[in-house]
Formats: structure tokens, C-alpha cells, sequence
């Protein structure tokens, strides 16, 4: 089946998919920065629940780049040339590592305002919340969320970089 007629809307796909995956990004980094200067536990919670919303978007706007990016390729006979296989390493390894760095801080944090998280286990207690100092000097002290948001526009620019230039 010959796709190259609908070359035009896979590409616009793949934009919007794009903007929904960096909308999702910004929004969970916005949130991120701004929970470091709350201090009441639960405006703190609410904070990182936008958070874990707005990355599940980010979340769909993955898939939906991964496939309108695979496809737009293949129509296209991308495949063949490397700087389409090095945006795919690329998207994989800004994922993996911007994943756990900031996954680990967004727990830390739940962690200590006395909310269960995933990496907790069944039989585990709850966790007991921190004092509010302990709490603020969680928050402030860790370079996570500088350390995504580097990792993930460096990223991002280098990807933008490669699709426009297809640099070989």
C-alpha cells in the first residue's frame, strides 16, 4: 500500500504529537520548579499530581511520535540513512535517563509529605511524613529538576537539529 499521498498528514501527526509530548514535558517542569517554593504539604501533593497528569499526556504524545516518526520513515525510505536511526537512540536514551532522575525526585518528595509510592512494596509501611524543614530542604537541595530539563531540551534541540538537516 503505497502511503506517500498521506505523507503531508503524517508529518502534521507527528508535529502534534511532538507538541503534545513537549506540552506535557513543560508542564510537569513548570510544576516541578514551582513545588520547591510551596510549603504546605498538601498544595505540594496537589502540585506533583498535575505532574503525574500532565506526563501521562506526554506519555500518549510518545507513542504517538514514535509511531508517526517509524512510519514517516519508512514511507519515506528514511531507513537507509543515519541520522534518523540516531534520533531514535537518541529519544531512547534521553528517556532513560531523564526518567529516573526525576521519577526518584518526584518520590522522594511523596515520600516524605507521607504518600505511598510505587517503588514502595506491598508489606512496606507507610511512610511517615517529614517535618516541613525536612521536607523544604528535600525539595531545594536536589539539582533533579535541573538536571531533566537540561538533559531533556539539550535533547530536544539535537532532535529538532537532525530532522531538519538530516545531517547524513
Amino acid at each position: 500500500m503505497d502511503l506517500t499521498p498521506y505523507l503531508p498528514w503524517l508529518k502534521l501527526a507527528h508535529i502534534a504529537a511532538v507538541v503534545l509530548f513537549a506540552a506535557g514535558h513543560g508542564v510537569s517542569m513548570v510544576v516541578v520548579f514551582r513545588v520547591r517554593h510551596e510549603t504546605e504539604p498538601s498544595r505540594m501533593l496537589a502540585l506533583l499530581d498535575v505532574s503525574a497528569w500532565s506526563l501521562g499526556l506526554a506519555g500518549i504524545g510518545m507513542l504517538a511520535v514514535l509511531v508517526t516518526g517509524i512510519v514517516d520513515g519508512v514511507v519515506r525510505g528514511s531507513f537507509g540513512q543515519a541520522w534518523i536511526w540516531l534520533s531514535l537512540v537518541l529519544f531512547v536514551v534521553v528517556g532513560g535517563l531523564m526518567t529516573p532522575i526525576a521519577g526518584a525526585y518526584a518520590s522522594g518528595l511523596r515520600e516524605a509529605l507521607g504518600q505511598r509510592t510505587r517503588r514502595l512494596k506491598q508489606a512496606d509501611p507507610d511512610p511517615v511524613p517529614l517535618a516541613p524543614e525536612a521536607i523544604a530542604a528535600l525539595a531545594t537541595r536536589s539539582r533533579a529538576p535541573e538536571q531533566t530539563a537540561l538533559v531533556g531540551i539539550g535533547g530536544l534541540v539535537i532532535l529538532l537539529w537532525l530532522m531538519t538537516f538530516k545531517p547524513f
